[in-house]
């Protein structure tokens, strides 16, 4: 049998077994108090698809914790833009810096949104790996190459693993497996939300199957959500800052986009355009102009709508 098969293999078995837990999504009910899990597998992702989401929740009084399974220290050109260096001469003290500065743009986004400092949990696991450590047997380390680290950290608080458990965690399949379902078991969240596996990222398609496979092995009966950053062949659509329009699904060169996923999604959040402006800022928090990407900022603000959409992925493979 061959890996990609197993690969395959693996998943739908992680969805059936998912699914068997859940029969529905759950809905929320006046007794039951509501909190929400917001997974980004880097930093900005989680204002991408779900700042509406956010500060909805924490106006009606939710819990709402971000979870950055990454620090995006992996992102040569962005490292390279603020050190004002050349790509190949960048190294990992660059990188590091780069990841300070994310994680510090993760924070004052998520304030922007309403969210206090300690609403934000930091795995910090390697960036452009996440799908290594998924395909990976338990026991092996992966290294970073652009950080060269190893093991879980964080530079503007302690990563999750060190703070439960007073020291980091090696980065291994397992090592994040067994923190998500920590933080899985200890938050309870009645609604989760991760990045759709068929986003065109990498790290955005493991983020989803280690959160799917945790929320399995924890036996959760929440509602659970996808959103899409990476879409292919193109999005999102229409292109720029719309606050006053909605998303739309177009054609790009004979393909219907974004593909693989039905279309109206089924769920979309209304956004009142304080929101969306406030969305904006949030956004624009995650600076990237400031290593010289002004194209990637730019499409960065082109989720700004007057909706966020969502996918539900348990529905999709019934």
């Amino acid at each position: 049998m061959s890996d990609r098969t197993r690969l395959c293999l693996k998943h739908a078995l992680a969805f059936a077994t998912l699914i068997g837990l859940s029969s529905g999504f759950a809905q929320l009910s006046p007794t039951r108090s509501e909190s929400i899990v917001v997974f980004a597998p880097h930093p900005d992702d989680e204002v991408i698809g779900c700042a509406g989401i956010i500060m909805q929740a924490l106006e009606r009084g939710a819990r709402v914790k971000v979870v950055d399974i990454t620090s995006g220290d992996g992102f040569d050109a962005a490292a390279a833009g603020l050190t004002h260096k050349n790509v190949n001469q960048v190294g990992a003290d660059d990188f590091l810096l780069l990841s300070r500065l994310r994680q510090t743009q993760s924070r004052n986004a998520l304030e922007i949104l309403g969210g206090k400092a300690d609403d934000l949990i930091l795995l910090g696991y390697p960036d452009g790996d996440l799908d290594n450590l998924y395909e990976s047997d338990g026991e092996k380390v992966i290294r970073q190459q652009f950080t060269k680290k190893d093991e879980t950290y964080a530079l503007i608080q302690k990563d999750y693993h060190t703070s439960v458990h007073g020291k980091p965690t090696p980065y291994q399949r397992g090592s994040v497996l067994g923190d998500l379902i920590e933080l899985l078991n200890s938050l309870q969240p009645t609604e989760i939300y991760v990045t759709d596996e068929t986003d065109g990222h990498v790290d955005h398609r493991a983020a989803f199957w280690f959160v799917r496979d945790a929320a399995q092995q924890v036996g959760y009966k929440g509602d659970f959500y996808t959103y899409l950053v990476h879409g292919l062949p193109a999005w999102p659509f229409p292109p720029g800052v719309t606050p006053n329009r909605p998303f739309e699904s177009r054609k790009v060169d004979g393909q219907v986009a974004p593909r693989g996923l039905p279309w109206p999604p089924p769920r979309r959040v209304q956004l009142t355009p304080e929101q969306a402006q406030r969305k904006l800022r949030s956004i624009q928090a995650h600076n990237i102009s400031v290593v010289g990407m002004p194209d990637h900022q730019k499409e960065m603000e082109s989720f700004v709508k007057s909706e966020e959409v969502f996918w539900t992925p348990l529905a999709r493979h019934r």
